[in-house]
């Protein structure tokens, strides 16, 4: 028969075997719980690693298509900055020396970048038959209305990024031009770098101001010409010359000179040598544009 020593020995015994299952199952939930919530954290990880892997994935595609097909941006007010005399004098030939010159003069200083990889694209905008008129004036152009136009023509043909536009009669149309150019390349990843052509005219200097800093000196580059502003000397950024492509002194504008009759200078000439001219001719006219 069991003791009562036996028996109590018994009964503490089972207490604690009871504690102990239950101290288990206690234990044991709580591993289950934490091992669940273990799978849970790694399940949500795994998700954030492959969404950080696809974000990376197309990032560097990203990039890499910003790599793809660098090119540098030639903004040219041609209101401003006038070709070389020896240049536009020479119609179709002399653009496509300007267009050589100013490629030679941008891969030159594009040497010193380390962008010597990338492709040149110009932009030129300009009064045409304004422009026109005033090289009449000089005798460097003839007297058609677009009497540039051979040069321009040939300027284009030079290069398949170079553009020669004609932005119209309006005032204000180049600026409107470029400043749209500008605002569009300025942020562009592809676009290495930008000579700025525009300095004659102050009201360029706002649009510039914001690319003065720092972090983007190094994108834009002012060309000089002889009406360079000094304003923009205070934007810090780097200013170079072309020497060859661009006149060197400003195109004075001159009163238009008159275009008289063959009848009328006929009848001024025999006027000033007290003879008559023949009646005839006082209605001969001649074609002039301007």
């Amino acid at each position: 028969m069991v003791s009562d020593q036996e028996l109590e020995q018994s009964t503490a015994q089972l207490a604690d075997f009871r504690n102990a299952h239950e101290q288990h199952t206690t234990t044991l939930s709580e591993l289950l719980e934490k091992y669940g919530t273990l799978i849970q954290d790694y399940q949500r990880l795994r998700s954030d690693l492959e969404e950080e892997r696809d974000a990376r994935e197309k990032y560097k595609q990203l990039a890499k298509g910003q790599e793809r097909n660098p090119f540098v941006l030639v903004l040219i007010d041609g209101d401003g900055y006038v070709f070389d005399d020896d240049l536009i004098s020479n119609g179709a030939e002399g653009g496509q020396r300007a267009a050589h010159l100013l490629n030679d003069a941008v891969r030159s200083s594009l040497r010193s970048r380390g962008l010597d990889h990338c492709r040149v694209m110009v932009r030129v905008y300009a009064n045409v038959v304004g422009l026109s008129k005033a090289l009449s004036r000089h005798k460097l152009a003839g007297q058609e209305k677009r009497s540039i136009a051979p040069f321009i023509a040939n300027f284009n043909r030079s290069n398949d990024l170079f553009d020669f536009v004609d932005a119209g009669e309006m005032k204000e149309n180049a600026d409107f031009k470029i400043r749209a150019m500008f605002r569009q390349f300025a942020e562009n990843a592809q676009c290495k770098h930008i000579y700025f052509a525009a300095c004659h005219d102050v009201g360029y200097v706002s649009e510039l101001n914001p690319y003065s800093n720092v972090g983007n000196r190094d994108r834009i580059t002012l060309v000089r010409t002889p009406a360079f502003h000094r304003e923009f000397t205070k934007l810090g950024l780097r200013i170079e010359d072309f020497t060859n492509v661009f006149r060197t002194t400003q195109l004075e504008s001159q009163p238009a000179q008159s275009m008289m009759s063959p009848a009328k200078a006929i009848q001024q000439h025999t006027s000033n040598n007290q003879t008559a001219a023949p009646a005839a001719n006082d209605n001969a006219q001649i074609c002039s544009f301007y």
